[in-house]
C-alpha cells in the first residue's frame, strides 16, 4: 500500500471513529444501503478463472463485514425495504440490507452460517437456469475459457477483430467483448457462442463445475432459515438489451420455477448486469410490475430513500478493506449517490 493511500485510510478511519457521521445520520432523511455480494470463498484465488476475483469476498472479510454491521448498523431485509417504499414501515437508523447475486453454492456453505451467527437476514437472487441444470453460468464458462485458453488468439465473431490473449489485459478485453455479445443475445444464440469460443480457445478442463451453484434443497433451506430467495432471471442476459419477448420469458419463467420449487411467492428480483449499459429501462420496469414483483434491485450506486422506485432500487459495491468499507457505508447513507 502506498503512503498516500495509507494516509487516506487512516483519515477515513479516524473520521468514522469520531462519530460525526453517525450524528449526521440522525439529522438526515431515512435511508438504507443495500450491499451487493456475489461469492464468498475461503480461497478466492482458486476461483479467479471462473467466478473472477472481483466478484469474490474472502470468508474472513465477509465475516468481519457482518460483525461491523451487527455492531454499528441495523440489519434489515428486502421485505422491510418494500414496506418502507410503500410507506407502510419506517426504517431503523443506519439500515443495511445484505444481498447476493447468482446463487453460488458458497453462499450456503460460507455466507449463510455467518449471517445466522450475527442474526442478519439475507436475500439470495438465484440464477434459475444454472441452479436447475447444476451447470455453471455462461459467464463463468466463458471466463474460464479465456483465462485458461491454450490458443493465444480469439476472433470476435461480431467484428472480425483478432484478439491477442498473451497477457491479462488483452484477455480481459477479449472476454468483455465476448460477454457484450452474449449479454444481448437470446439464450440459444448465447449458448452457441460460448460453445464456439470454448472450442476455439482450447481451455483446460473446468473441474467441479456441477458443484459451483446451489441446489434446490439449498435454496429451500435458506427460505426455512428466514432468508429471502429471489429471481435473477433464467439465463442472465442484460434485460434492457434483449428482445421484449426474451425479457418477458426470463422474468416469467424464473419466477414461476422458483415458486414451484420453493412453495412460496417470489416477490423480489435482481437485474443481471453481465455487460453493456443500461441494464434496465421503462419497459422492463413495467414488465416486473405486471408480473407481480414487489422490488427489483439494480447495480446503480446509491442509498434507498423514500422516493426510490421499488422496481429500480439502487444498491452498492462493497470495498473489502475495513476503513474503506465503513467509510463507504457511512457516506452512502448520507449522500444520495454515495459520493460526497
Amino acid at each position: 500500500m502506498s503512503i498516500r493511500k495509507a494516509a487516506r485510510n487512516a483519515a477515513k478511519k479516524a473520521f468514522v471513529a469520531s462519530g460525526a457521521l453517525s450524528f449526521a445520520h440522525k439529522l438526515a432523511a431515512p435511508a438504507a444501503v443495500i450491499l451487493r455480494y456475489h461469492s464468498i470463498q475461503d480461497r478466492p484465488e482458486q476461483f479467479a478463472s471462473t467466478i473472477g476475483c472481483d466478484s469474490i469476498h474472502a470468508t474472513s472479510i465477509f465475516e468481519r463485514h457482518m460483525e461491523l454491521i451487527a455492531r454499528r448498523f441495523s440489519a434489515i431485509s428486502l421485505d422491510d425495504i418494500a414496506l418502507f417504499l410503500k410507506g407502510d414501515k419506517a426504517l431503523p437508523q443506519r439500515a443495511v440490507a445484505i444481498t447476493f447475486d447468482d446463487g453460488y453454492k458458497d453462499n450456503v456453505r460460507f455466507a449463510a452460517p455467518i449471517l445466522s451467527r450475527f442474526g442478519i437476514p439475507g436475500t439470495f437472487y438465484v440464477l434459475v437456469g444454472a441452479v436447475d441444470r447444476a451447470k455453471a453460468p455462461w459467464y463463468c464458462v466463458l471466463r474460464h475459457a479465456f483465462w485458461t485458453a491454450r490458443n493465444p488468439k480469439w476472433t470476435d465473431p461480431a467484428t472480425g477483430t483478432v484478439h491477442d490473449l498473451t497477457d491479462s489485459r488483452t484477455r480481459e478485453a477479449a472476454f468483455m467483448a465476448a460477454a457484450g455479445i452474449c449479454a444481448k443475445s437470446s439464450a440459444s444464440a448465447r449458448e452457441e457462442l460460448v460453445q464456439s469460443a470454448t472450442h476455439s480457445l482450447e481451455p483446460v478442463p473446468f473441474l467441479n463445475e456441477r458443484d459451483l451453484m446451489m441446489t434446490w434443497d439449498d435454496a429451500r433451506t435458506l427460505v426455512k432459515s428466514g432468508h429471502i430467495v429471489g429471481s435473477h432471471t433464467m439465463t442472465h442476459p442484460n434485460l434492457a438489451q434483449v428482445s421484449a419477448d426474451d425479457a418477458r420469458r426470463e422474468l416469467t419463467d424464473s419466477k414461476l420455477k422458483l415458486e414451484k420449487e420453493l412453495g412460496t411467492p417470489v416477490k423480489h428480483f435482481s437485474y443481471p448486469h453481465p455487460a453493456l449499459n443500461p441494464q434496465w429501462n421503462e419497459s422492463t420496469v413495467k414488465l416486473t410490475e405486471e408480473l407481480g414483483y414487489a422490488t427489483a434491485v439494480t447495480t446503480t450506486v446509491g442509498a434507498v430513500r423514500s422516493d426510490a422506485r421499488a422496481l429500480a432500487i439502487p444498491r452498492t459495491y462493497i470495498p473489502r478493506e475495513e476503513a474503506e468499507f465503513l467509510w463507504h457505508l457511512e457516506r452512502t447513507l448520507l449522500f444520495r449517490t454515495g459520493a460526497a
